[in-house]
Protein backbone atom coordinates (compact mmCIF):
# COMPACT_ATOMS: atom_id res chain seq x y z
CA UNK A 1 0.00 0.00 0.00
CA UNK A 2 1.28 3.72 -0.82
CA UNK A 3 0.32 6.21 1.25
CA UNK A 4 0.90 9.87 -0.52
CA UNK A 5 -0.76 13.48 0.05
CA UNK A 6 -4.08 14.68 -2.12
CA UNK A 7 -3.21 16.33 -5.24
CA UNK A 8 -5.92 18.64 -6.60
CA UNK A 9 -4.14 19.18 -9.57
CA UNK A 10 -3.80 15.18 -10.08
CA UNK A 11 -6.20 13.95 -8.16
CA UNK A 12 -9.09 16.00 -7.95
CA UNK A 13 -11.15 14.72 -11.12
CA UNK A 14 -10.74 10.87 -10.10
CA UNK A 15 -12.19 11.84 -7.00
CA UNK A 16 -15.04 13.93 -8.42
CA UNK A 17 -15.88 10.24 -10.61
CA UNK A 18 -16.11 8.18 -7.19
CA UNK A 19 -18.96 10.86 -5.73
CA UNK A 20 -20.48 10.71 -8.92
CA UNK A 21 -20.11 6.79 -8.71
CA UNK A 22 -21.94 6.70 -5.24
CA UNK A 23 -24.81 9.59 -6.09
CA UNK A 24 -23.12 12.11 -3.93
CA UNK A 25 -22.41 15.30 -4.51
CA UNK A 26 -19.41 17.22 -6.14
CA UNK A 27 -17.49 19.20 -3.97
CA UNK A 28 -15.37 22.19 -5.69
CA UNK A 29 -11.64 22.15 -5.01
CA UNK A 30 -11.92 25.41 -2.76
CA UNK A 31 -13.80 22.85 -0.33
CA UNK A 32 -11.15 20.01 0.33
CA UNK A 33 -8.73 20.48 3.22
CA UNK A 34 -4.49 21.11 2.06
CA UNK A 35 -4.68 18.17 4.37
CA UNK A 36 -5.94 15.05 2.07
CA UNK A 37 -4.91 11.43 2.02
CA UNK A 38 -4.94 8.75 -0.23
CA UNK A 39 -4.17 5.21 -0.23
CA UNK A 40 -3.38 3.50 -3.32
CA UNK A 41 -2.42 -0.25 -3.84
CA UNK A 42 -0.66 -1.46 -6.94
CA UNK A 43 -0.41 1.76 -8.50
CA UNK A 44 -4.84 2.26 -8.27
CA UNK A 45 -6.23 4.97 -5.86
CA UNK A 46 -8.86 3.15 -4.06
CA UNK A 47 -9.53 5.59 -0.88
CA UNK A 48 -8.79 9.05 0.35
CA UNK A 49 -10.17 11.43 3.12
CA UNK A 50 -9.51 14.78 4.54
CA UNK A 51 -8.42 16.56 7.41
CA UNK A 52 -9.68 20.10 8.59
CA UNK A 53 -7.76 22.16 10.93
CA UNK A 54 -9.72 24.13 13.21
CA UNK A 55 -8.31 26.99 15.66
CA UNK A 56 -8.65 25.30 18.85
CA UNK A 57 -7.36 21.18 19.56
CA UNK A 58 -10.42 20.19 17.66
CA UNK A 59 -10.02 18.43 14.06
CA UNK A 60 -12.40 17.45 11.86
CA UNK A 61 -12.06 14.35 9.49
CA UNK A 62 -14.33 14.54 6.20
CA UNK A 63 -15.10 12.99 2.91
CA UNK A 64 -13.81 9.79 3.68
CA UNK A 65 -14.36 8.17 0.44
CA UNK A 66 -13.67 4.67 -1.55
CA UNK A 67 -13.07 4.06 -4.93
CA UNK A 68 -16.06 1.85 -6.00
CA UNK A 69 -14.94 0.31 -9.13
CA UNK A 70 -12.12 -1.43 -6.99
CA UNK A 71 -12.49 -5.03 -5.79
CA UNK A 72 -13.57 -6.42 -2.49
CA UNK A 73 -9.64 -8.07 -2.48
CA UNK A 74 -7.88 -4.33 -3.95
CA UNK A 75 -9.75 -2.94 -0.96
CA UNK A 76 -8.68 -5.04 2.20
CA UNK A 77 -7.26 -2.97 4.71
CA UNK A 78 -6.81 0.36 2.53
CA UNK A 79 -9.96 1.97 4.24
CA UNK A 80 -7.82 1.29 7.75
CA UNK A 81 -4.62 2.21 6.73
CA UNK A 82 -6.31 5.43 5.73
CA UNK A 83 -8.07 6.13 8.71
CA UNK A 84 -4.82 5.02 10.86
CA UNK A 85 -2.78 7.41 8.55
CA UNK A 86 -5.20 10.26 9.45
CA UNK A 87 -4.81 10.03 13.28
CA UNK A 88 -1.27 9.83 13.05
CA UNK A 89 -1.58 12.97 10.62
CA UNK A 90 -3.68 14.72 13.20
CA UNK A 91 -1.18 13.98 15.86
CA UNK A 92 1.46 15.10 14.18
CA UNK A 93 0.09 18.60 13.58
CA UNK A 94 -0.99 19.18 17.40
CA UNK A 95 -4.60 17.94 17.35
CA UNK A 96 -6.14 16.28 20.57
CA UNK A 97 -9.65 15.38 19.38
CA UNK A 98 -10.57 14.15 16.11
CA UNK A 99 -14.48 14.93 15.26
CA UNK A 100 -16.65 13.40 12.54
CA UNK A 101 -20.35 12.95 11.34
CA UNK A 102 -22.20 10.35 9.61
CA UNK A 103 -25.63 9.19 8.46
CA UNK A 104 -27.00 6.08 9.18
CA UNK A 105 -26.70 5.43 5.77
CA UNK A 106 -23.29 5.05 6.08
CA UNK A 107 -23.73 2.20 8.16
CA UNK A 108 -24.99 -0.06 5.88
CA UNK A 109 -22.67 0.94 2.51
CA UNK A 110 -19.34 0.63 4.50
CA UNK A 111 -18.99 -1.84 7.68
CA UNK A 112 -15.40 -1.28 7.58
CA UNK A 113 -15.88 2.18 8.72
CA UNK A 114 -18.31 1.42 11.13
CA UNK A 115 -16.62 -1.04 12.92
CA UNK A 116 -13.25 0.87 12.81
CA UNK A 117 -15.77 3.80 14.09
CA UNK A 118 -16.79 1.96 17.08
CA UNK A 119 -13.29 0.33 17.72
CA UNK A 120 -11.68 3.78 17.65
CA UNK A 121 -13.91 6.86 17.79
CA UNK A 122 -16.98 7.13 20.60
CA UNK A 123 -20.13 7.64 19.37
CA UNK A 124 -23.52 9.32 19.39
CA UNK A 125 -26.86 9.50 17.50
CA UNK A 126 -28.87 12.26 17.70
CA UNK A 127 -31.40 12.28 14.57
CA UNK A 128 -30.05 9.99 11.96
CA UNK A 129 -26.42 11.89 12.78
CA UNK A 130 -23.60 9.83 14.52
CA UNK A 131 -21.43 12.10 16.54
CA UNK A 132 -17.97 10.63 16.21
CA UNK A 133 -15.10 11.88 18.36
CA UNK A 134 -11.57 10.17 19.64
CA UNK A 135 -9.15 12.07 22.26
CA UNK A 136 -5.97 11.25 20.35
CA UNK A 137 -3.13 13.05 22.58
Amino acid sequence: MEVKKFNKQTDYDELCNWWEDWGLPIHPKEALSENGIVISKDGINICSGFIYSTDSYITWFEFVIINKKTTKQQREGVLVKLLDCMVTKAKSMGFKIIMCFGLEEQDKVSPVLVKWRKENIGDMTVKNISHHYKIIN
